[in-house]
């Protein structure tokens, strides 16, 4: 595998936490939940809401213009076809949907024609990962996490604690990724 695509995974799934966190905070403060781990719709038990329906509440609940709404779309159908295509050797290869959405990256965020396709997916994909922690942040209400441009974890964790309560697991894998 290419370093660039862990890499680029890595940061996808990593953001995938720290946004499923948010809008599961989100939800506790809509619901008056006080304890998230010890929910049974947000913890981590087996009958709790899955990333993917979080996003779709998401979804459902707030105003969101057409492109929001697929970028939040596409982003919760390219989580899914990371994790279905974990082996892959290359992040081209790990776009295997029908729906195309390394094509709709590529429209969403043009690129300079001389640069390979891979490379461009790679931009595309950090890209999106920002849009879409951008949006979550703005609908939540909750503090946002950026990516910079270089593109390390080691930005990730650039998050003001005192405005954002992060998951006991959240923290817990920080912990071990951020050095």
């Amino acid at each position: 595998m290419v370093k660039k695509e862990i890499s680029v995974k890595s940061e996808f799934f990593i953001n995938t936490l720290f946004i499923e966190d948010m809008i599961s905070n989100h939800i506790a403060e809509k619901f008056g939940i006080d304890n998230i781990v010890d929910s049974d719709i947000l913890g981590n038990s087996t009958e709790a809401f899955t990333f993917n329906q979080k996003i779709d509440f998401l979804l459902e609940t707030k105003d969101l213009s057409i492109i929001d709404e697929s970028k939040l779309s596409v982003f919760k159908e390219i989580r899914k076809e990371f994790l279905q295509n974990k082996d892959a050797f290359s992040l081209e290869e790990s776009f295997t949907s029908l729906d195309h959405n390394d094509d709709f990256l590529l429209i969403m965020y043009p690129q300079e024609s001389f640069l390979p396709r891979e490379e461009k997916l790679t931009v595309a994909c950090y890209n999106l990962i920002e849009d879409v922690s951008q949006l979550v942040a703005l609908f939540t209400n909750k503090t946002e996490i950026k990516i910079k441009k270089n593109n390390t974890l080691k930005s990730l964790i650039g998050i003001r604690y005192n405005t954002m309560k992060l998951s006991k697991f959240a923290m817990f894998l920080s912990i071990f990724l951020f050095k």
